[in-house]
């Protein structure tokens, strides 16, 4: 595939996708986005409270599933003649960054306070900054025998479609409420994450620094590494997701109940 190419310093690296992990990308970015958006029902209590059980599992299917999950196999993807590995505490500090910022995003843009619209940007400006601090922080986590040279413009891009996506995004998790609208809004949702992350990738051009490189500790690495994390997401967004079933059940039955009282 890369036939031709030597790792002499100052080469570019040239690069392909896996288009099989391109699809997983899209399909946990659109099931972390559906379960979220399934949790953001009722995020906001009667008197106005955060439903702090709510936000969390919200934060965790966003942030986790929709969007760094998606990045991380969507890097996966990325295959280059130069071998790579992802240091295991930056790679964990971009899936906290993007949680904790998500679920501002989400809190803010359910406020019950001030005007709707305002919240929903402002929101979006919080998660969107979430999501570029986690994408770049990943790219990084990268270690290999080359650096990025970045693109500024496309960088800047990126960003604005982040913003935009996350606007989007939260604007969608506080009005769409069944199933239908909730599964449509999802696969917008990641085509849009999906954009801002391949997009990113573009601003970053490889270029070789040396021949070889010294593995590090607490490195991520390994061909499998994106079937694995395709796989744990699901698992994590498959136990939210019937957890939120069950609790919105017993609450729709509770209801009922006691509609029937009176």
């Amino acid at each position: 595939m890369f036939s031709g190419f030597a790792a002499v310093p100052g080469a570019v690296v040239p690069y392909s996708y896996n288009w099989l992990m391109v699809g997983l990308s899209f399909l946990i970015s659109a099931c972390g986005a559906y379960v979220a958006l399934r949790w953001c029902r009722g995020i906001r209590k009667p008197n106005g409270r955060l439903d702090v059980d709510r936000l969390m599992c919200a934060s965790v299917a966003l942030g986790g599933g929709a969007v760094w999950a998606m990045h991380f196999i969507g890097m996966v993807a990325y295959q280059t003649p130069t071998h790579m590995e992802f240091s295991l505490l930056v790679t964990l500090a971009s899936l906290l960054a993007v949680m904790v910022f998500a679920a501002a995003g989400l809190a803010k843009a359910s406020s019950p306070t001030g005007n709707p619209l305002s919240n929903t940007i402002k929101g979006g400006v919080l998660t969107g900054t979430g999501v570029v601090v986690m994408h770049y922080t990943g790219m990084a986590a990268i270690h290999t025998n080359s650096v990025f040279e970045w693109d500024l413009f496309i960088v800047a891009l990126s960003a604005l479609i982040a913003i935009v996506v996350s606007a989007v995004g939260l604007w969608l998790a506080t009005n769409v409420k069944t199933v239908a609208q909730q599964i449509g809004a999802a696969l917008v949702m990641a085509v849009a994450v999906c954009g801002m992350h391949y997009t990113g990738m573009t601003a970053g051009t490889m270029i070789c620094t040396g021949r070889t490189y010294s593995p590090t500790l607490l490195a991520l690495e390994g061909d499998n590494m994106g079937y694995a994390v395709f796989a744990l997401t699901a698992v994590v967004l498959i136990f939210i997701l019937v957890i939120e079933a069950t609790r919105s059940g017993s609450q729709s039955v509770s209801v009922a109940s006691a509609s029937g009282r009176h």
